[in-house]
């Protein structure tokens, strides 16, 4: 019987790693390319999304009381990130702009050559204050328009 490899659990901050790519010319980002983009990590507060999901279509005959079903479309959810904002603008407004496209390379287990990341081709759709009068400081929230499904990918050797 196969059994499912023993996971080397870990805490994703301090490891994980977000990079904003604003051109990828292959199928996975070069070095060059990641080198080239800009690194999120330090200023990224919080983030929702940056999943997919499959509906399903039920299949009913009358030969049977069982209504199988068939996969569907797929929907990319809505997804953002959450930066501390500086009191000067100095901040993530000033890398991400309404409309950019790139894409948005998730390193789970850190940038580490031969790890798995994903990269998410998306375009900015929203550049947001929010603001708050109570304990929390000053954030700018980016949203973000998934045009396509994310791509597994191997991230290279550092040079």
């Amino acid at each position: 019987m196969a059994t499912i490899p023993v996971s080397t659990r870990f805490f994703q901050p301090g490891i994980v790693k977000v990079y904003w790519l604003p051109t990828v010319a292959g199928a996975a980002p070069t070095r060059a390319e990641i080198t080239a983009g800009t690194n999120l990590t330090p200023e990224l507060d919080d983030w929702a999304g940056w999943s997919y999901s499959t509906t399903f279509i039920e299949t009913k005959d009358a030969s049977s009381r069982v209504s199988p079903k068939i996969t569907g479309r797929v929907s990319l959810d809505d997804s953002s990130m959450t930066f501390n904002g500086s009191q000067d603008g100095t901040d993530v407004r000033t890398v991400l702009t309404l409309d950019d496209s790139g894409y948005v390379l998730i390193c789970d287990g850190g940038d580490v050559a031969t790890y798995p990341a994903e990269l998410f081709p998306a375009t900015v759709g929203a550049v947001v204050p929010v603001r708050s009068l109570t304990s929390d400081s000053f954030k700018v929230r980016i949203d973000f328009g998934v045009t396509n499904l994310p791509s597994t990918v191997t991230l290279p050797a550092m040079v």
